[in-house]
């Protein structure tokens, strides 16, 4: 293995590393939700939905944004010691997780919470844009509140300290797709024998992430309380009219541009859901949250991953066509959770939890297993990085 190349760019490190922790955080789910092991200290929920925000996430988040801001800006890229450096910091937090049963839980905290800061400490030298550092700032703290939750040192509601974490990824996926979709249209518009010639219209994109950081803000102020159904129904309505900035004949069914819609449509599903059910629809908001994290993010974490792999590494488009099998892998997985939640709870242990956990792994497995060669060996086209 060439450390050097593996080294030479944000993203290959940690989209290599992503799909150990993916498989990770579910597939030992089946186990701790019927209570045949004890893998964790933490209620099993819990540590699964922590290893997803703060593990999974967390990581597609680094790659993205240690290969994107060099771009955006033009100065070099962290690489080398730096970058192993902060690679190591992401794998002591889920080492600490993975031994959370034998650890005491103030080292599991100390072991977690450094990885965050570090990164934001090494994006802020690029200076741009601001509402990265803000939202990856606020993650920070939300990692950091979680663990003074669980050691009852602040009075906070760890649940709830999970669910701003995705609510606050649910905002960098609206801000990253403003900035990747008209990139990636482009692009499939030529495939399709289009015009390239586009512009997505601005204010729906600020429309949807404002609506998203209201329902962030209402979810954490005012939980399960009528204002908060009625921003999450605006919410999912502002993502539903942004799909429609996407509707370019056959370009849509191109791979760089179909995931983000579907994850858009899972954003739709979730809040909309989430609404209904905090206004007193009898739904299972556990189930609908999956929607937004088991859904729509995995989705936009898979679209990133495979564009960045691509254009990284000296490739052009089109994508690979595994692609597909990765994307219906994970809206099939969650179809299933919310669907057996919601309809069959009876059957949840194999339907609701073994299948969906199965099938979520196997996504990420089908895609490193066709990415993971760019990454471990040089670009293409001879370039550094």
């Amino acid at each position: 293995m060439n450390t050097s190349v593996i080294l030479a760019y944000g993203f290959r490190p940690f989209f290599l590393a992503l799909p150990l922790a993916a498989c990770a955080a579910v597939l030992p789910l089946p186990v701790l939700w019927m209570g045949w092991g004890a893998l964790t200290a933490l209620p099993a929920g819990l540590w699964h939905g922590h290893e997803q925000i703060f593990g999974v996430l967390c990581a597609a988040l680094a790659g993205f944004l240690l290969t994107a801001m060099p771009s955006w800006t033009g100065k070099a890229p962290i690489n080398g010691r730096g970058l192993a450096g902060l690679v190591i910091l992401w794998i002591l937090g889920r080492l600490a997780f993975w031994l959370d049963p034998i650890l005491p839980p103030v080292l599991v905290a100390g072991l977690d919470v450094v990885f965050l800061p570090a990164l934001l400490l090494v994006v802020s030298r690029y200076g741009k844009p601001w509402e990265f550092f803000l939202a990856l700032a606020l993650l920070t703290a939300a990692n950091a509140a979680f663990h003074l939750g669980r050691l009852e040192i602040l009075s906070l509601p760890v649940e709830r300290v999970l669910y701003a974490g995705q609510n606050l990824f649910l905002v960098l996926i609206a801000i990253a797709t403003g900035r990747i979709l008209p990139v990636t249209l482009r692009s499939a518009l030529v495939e399709t024998g289009q015009s390239p010639q586009i512009r997505l219209a601005p204010g729906r994109r600020h429309l949807a992430t404002a609506t998203l950081v209201l329902f962030a803000l209402a979810d954490w102020l005012a939980p399960f309380q009528a204002v908060t159904g009625w921003i999450a129904l605006a919410a999912a309505c502002a993502q539903a009219d942004r799909m429609v900035e996407l509707h370019h004949g056959r370009a849509l069914l191109r791979p760089q541009v179909l995931p983000f819609y579907l994850a858009q449509a899972w954003m739709v599903v979730g809040l909309g859901g989430l609404g209904m059910a905090i206004l007193g629809l009898d739904l299972d908001p556990v189930a609908l949250r999956h929607a937004l994290g088991l859904g729509a993010a995995a989705l936009v974490a898979l679209a990133v991953m495979s564009i960045v792999s691509l254009r990284h590494s000296g490739r052009a488009f089109p994508l690979p066509g595994v692609t597909w099998l990765a994307y219906g892998l994970v809206s099939l997985a969650t179809g299933l959770r919310m669907a057996t939640a919601l309809w069959a709870p009876a059957h949840m242990p194999i339907w609701g939890v073994a299948i969906p956990s199965i099938l979520w792994a196997a996504a990420f497995v089908v895609w490193v297993a066709r990415f993971g060669p760019w990454l471990l060996h040089p670009r293409k086209d001879g370039q550094p990085g």
